[in-house]
């Protein structure tokens, strides 16, 4: 980070903020981290001060570093860091629990989630001559054969994402397309997974009901960033850079009326940051789209 830092502008406003709530002054702080006034008064006009001593007054008040400092927009590394400090905890509040029918509780993602392993192909969809599917049974044995046996490779999921900048997944109800969206997110924010990306999980059945009035860019400023107008342009700067991995939770979920648009806003969105990490999941033979 540097020998020095210096706080933004919203920074400095949730410091004095924190101060107000906390009943102190800047001479208790200062004590508090074991620095000079002067030292937090120079914080306060945003101007540098030591990095130790910065980190100080973040941990003192319960901030990141991420959460106060302004990082030049430019290091799009630092600017990541940022705003997945920005966005954790709405990442661990939408992703770090399921709901279970039946229960009246959610439960936590870790402890119920199972390594997916996953096939590149839909067998559903595949198309075999006679020939084809004569050699998949012994001769003379009709009653050996098996339809929509499992030949293909199976690898895990996670690989996948690594892999393919676009993945489109398809599954049967309850085979934990959501559950494995959310483990992506959860694994990315906590730095065990693409950790210098920006994971962005999105229901498409929400933003479908507001797709006539907000592109998708706006509307993930509006669900990560609400009261940070001025990161506006910094989560525009990862996108366009190519390093978010965005999660389209549920297709099939969105209502007739709407699925047209929604596809081409995705698909407008993809073409336009291709770099990026995209993922959709959707119930087989519910939507015929595919992701190009």
């Amino acid at each position: 980070m540097g020998k020095s830092l210096r706080a933004s502008e919203e920074g400095v406003q949730k410091v004095k903020n924190a101060l107000k709530r906390l009943g102190r002054n800047q001479q208790g702080l200062a004590t508090r981290v074991e620095c000079s006034r002067q030292t937090i008064s120079s914080f306060l006009k945003r101007k540098p001060i030591s990095c130790e001593i910065f980190k100080s007054i973040c941990s003192e008040l319960g901030f990141s570093i991420e959460e106060v400092a302004e990082i030049e927009s430019n290091n799009i590394n630092n600017l990541v860091l940022k705003v997945r400090g920005i966005i954790e905890s709405i990442i661990r509040d939408r992703c770090g629990t399921m709901r279970i029918f039946d229960m009246a509780q959610p439960i936590g993602l870790n402890d119920i989630y199972t390594h997916v392993n996953i096939l590149e192909k839909i067998t559903a969809h595949r198309r075999k001559s006679i020939n084809e599917l004569l050699q998949e049974c012994e001769s003379g044995k009709l009653e050996g054969w098996v339809f929509g046996k499992i030949t293909e490779k199976r690898f895990p999921g996670i690989e996948a994402v690594e892999k393919y900048r676009k993945l489109m997944i398809w599954g049967n109800p309850g085979a934990g397309k959501t559950t494995f969206l959310k483990y992506i997110a959860i694994q990315c924010i906590e730095g065990n997974f693409l950790s210098d990306y920006l994971p962005i999980f999105l229901t498409l059945r929400d933003f479908a009901e507001v797709a006539d009035k907000q592109g998708i860019l706006e509307y993930i400023h509006q669900e990560f960033l609400p009261n940070l107008p001025r990161q506006e342009s910094s989560l525009q700067e990862i996108i366009r850079e190519g390093r978010a991995i965005i999660l389209f939770d549920g297709l099939d979920e969105v209502r007739e009326v709407n699925v047209e648009d929604v596809i081409r806003k995705i698909r407008d969105f993809s073409d336009r940051y291709p770099a990026n990490h995209f993922i959709i999941t959707c119930r087989i033979a519910a939507r015929e789209y595919t992701f190009d």
